[in-house]
């Protein structure tokens, strides 16, 4: 059985996990951590994540990812940077993220070329994976679209109270969490998450074998009727408390497909928003096919988990679905930019057992 050596960069809520996972995974060895602060460094991977001493070590230098032994780097940080996955990649290691480069060929081909042409010049592979986007936003709409024959609409929807994630830049940046309505439609970010959602429409229509002919964007906040606590502190009364954005792609083949996210920081009663709106699910997410053939699809964790165990699995499936997809990537035909359209399936590996080529 191949074995593959595995550089962990990043060791926020996502990274933590993905260290969880590379250490449990049968197929790969953990050789490095990259870290950012002056309390991580030097201490064992272990430590980081509350587990027993793994004899690895965390590290500040980029240049200890650059000269490892790695074969693939699992690259996690927030903010990230096309410039140092490109770095990697032109030093010989393939690299997986959960960062959104899903499917930029449209709307960012510039970053696409780049990120190919690095992978090209290193003779790696370069994949983004995670949830949503990354899973359910794509992959999922096209595993159920073969149940279909004549399809009218999909749409993926988004639905989480996040009163306790506990990622500040997150929660602040993307989701816009105690900012004002001004402050929402000035974030620098608007602009790039739009692109990011319209990767995850360009794929499933890529995957339909259409394409997109154009798009359309709707904001709509909710705000807070009184201070609300979070795990990243207090939402003010006035600010942002709910965030609703819907971006919609029509294609050639005549397929509306929808991407939409229900951010609330509240429970499903909305009694400290000054508004309620109609959220067809807790928390979760749902995927709907229209046409000849109508699906819901509801994908969610047990209702007996806390609150804050279902955040906590929420962001544990980002991390797997990457580093399961690790010795996928590593042996694919390339080198270059790949997504879920050029890979086998990506499943869990919990032995040593070689299935049938």
């Amino acid at each position: 059985m191949s074995h593959y050596k595995v550089f962990q960069w990043a060791t926020g809520v996502v990274g933590k996990s993905a260290l969880k996972g590379i250490l449990r995974h049968p197929k790969l060895e953990l050789v490095g951590v990259k870290v950012y602060s002056e309390e991580k460094e030097g201490l064992d991977a272990g430590e980081i994540i509350g587990t027993k001493k793994t004899g690895v070590i965390a590290q500040r230098d980029v240049e200890a990812v650059l000269k490892s032994d790695a074969d693939c780097v699992v690259y996690c940080p927030l903010p990230w940077s096309p410039d140092d996955i490109c770095q990697i990649l032109e030093a010989g290691k393939h690299v997986v993220t959960p960062c959104p480069y899903f499917y930029p060929f449209v709307q960012t081909p510039d970053i696409a070329d780049m990120i190919d042409s690095a992978a090209r010049r290193g003779g790696v592979n370069f994949l983004s994976a995670g949830c949503n986007p990354g899973g359910i936003a794509e992959r999922f709409p096209l595993t159920f679209s073969g149940w279909c024959n004549q399809i009218d609409r999909i749409r993926m929807t988004e639905c989480g109270d996040c009163r306790t994630y506990s990622s500040e830049g997150v929660m602040k940046l993307v989701m816009n969490m105690g900012a004002t309505a001004q402050e929402a439609e000035g974030n620098p970010l608007k602009e790039m998450l739009a692109k990011n959602w319209f990767e995850s429409i360009d794929m499933v229509a890529e995957g339909l074998g259409t394409r997109v002919t154009s798009y359309d964007v709707e904001h709509d906040y909710i705000f807070a009727n009184q201070d609300i606590e979070t795990a990243v502190g207090i939402v003010k009364e006035g600010t942002i408390a709910l965030n609703h954005y819907r971006h919609t792609g029509q294609t050639e083949a005549g397929v509306e497909i929808i991407q939409e996210q229900i951010w609330y920081i509240d429970d499903i009663r909305q009694t400290r928003l000054q508004r309620k709106m109609d959220i067809p699910r807790e928390s979760g997410w749902r995927i709907a096919l229209e046409g000849d053939v109508n699906l819901n699809i509801d994908i969610d964790f047990p209702p007996e988990l806390t609150h804050d165990e279902r955040v906590a699995q929420g962001l544990s499936t980002t991390a797997f679905h990457c580093i399961n997809a690790i010795p996928l990537l590593c042996e694919a035909d390339g080198p270059g930019f790949k997504t879920y359209l050029d890979l086998k399936m990506i499943m869990g590996c919990l032995g040593t057992y070689e299935p049938r080529s």
